[in-house]
């Protein structure tokens, strides 16, 4: 049993180092012709990484290709590598200039996850690791990201969803979501407000690739203090100042 289960295990990892070289897709068949996998053996193993969102179809080409869940995880090393060790670089600039907290979040079909932290010391953690999933109901990430998403796409994502009130400024209703997308893309920016926690407080600007799609999302964060509202309006200007040269660096 323990050999079937390790061979399983190397059937879906072969299935998976596949999916990760181009062209990026593949049908069951090519799949099959690739690694010389059964069509039965390779619908067990898909279906299983499929449902855990390591892999993900498209619904009209039927290819399958790497799903969030596997970005999830391996982000820890994905982060360190590439263009965002140097997008981490200018946060680290923009923590250190402000000396408040800074992340980096991204979106992947229908979640959105976090992919840079960095934390300046406070009695109380702001930020979560990398790798976290965040609502599109709440905070700058969520809000951000999703305000600028296919409107046709927002409607039906948020007719499929509910949504829990965590604190007393948290959105829930379709509504009022609409409404705060609406702002975000007409000011080009998020706030967030008592939203994710009582007394803590943010702003975020949304990146775009060279498509000029949305790409993600730099949003920095603390807690309520005297003069917080001028406060917000000077963090939201030094992140303005470094879009640019953020978005210069996306793929």
């Amino acid at each position: 049993m323990e050999r079937q289960a390790l061979s399983s295990i190397k059937k879906a990892i072969a299935i998976l180092e596949l999916l990760a070289t181009a062209p990026y897709e593949y049908t069951v068949q090519a799949i099959s012709k690739h690694t010389g996998m059964n069509i039965t053996t390779i619908y067990r193993i898909i279906y299983q990484l499929e449902e855990t969102d390591f892999v993900e179809i498209h619904p009209e080409t039927k290819k399958y290709k790497i799903g969030s869940n596997a970005y999830h995880i391996g982000s820890a090393y994905i982060y360190r590598n590439h263009y965002l060790s140097r997008i981490q670089d200018i946060l680290m600039e923009i923590s250190d200039m402000t000396k408040e907290s800074i992340g980096l979040a991204i979106r992947d079909r229908d979640k959105i996850v976090s992919v840079l932290e960095i934390e300046v010391h406070q009695p109380m953690k702001m930020n979560d690791v990398p790798g976290r999933y965040f609502q599109p109901n709440k905070g700058n990430y969520g809000k951000c990201i999703m305000a600028f998403q296919d409107p046709a796409y927002i409607e039906s994502y948020l007719d499929s969803c509910t949504f829990e009130k965590t604190f007393p400024a948290t959105l829930t209703e379709k509504e009022e979501l609409l409404q705060e997308y609406e702002k975000i893309r007409r000011q080009g920016y998020s706030e967030s407000i008592d939203e994710l926690g009582i007394d803590i407080l943010g702003t975020g600007i949304p990146l775009f690739d060279k498509k000029g799609t949305i790409w993600g999302c730099v949003s920095i964060a603390f807690f309520r203090e005297d003069g917080w509202e001028e406060k917000l309006k000077r963090l939201r200007k030094v992140l303005f100042s470094y879009q640019k040269s953020i978005e210069q660096l996306l793929p």
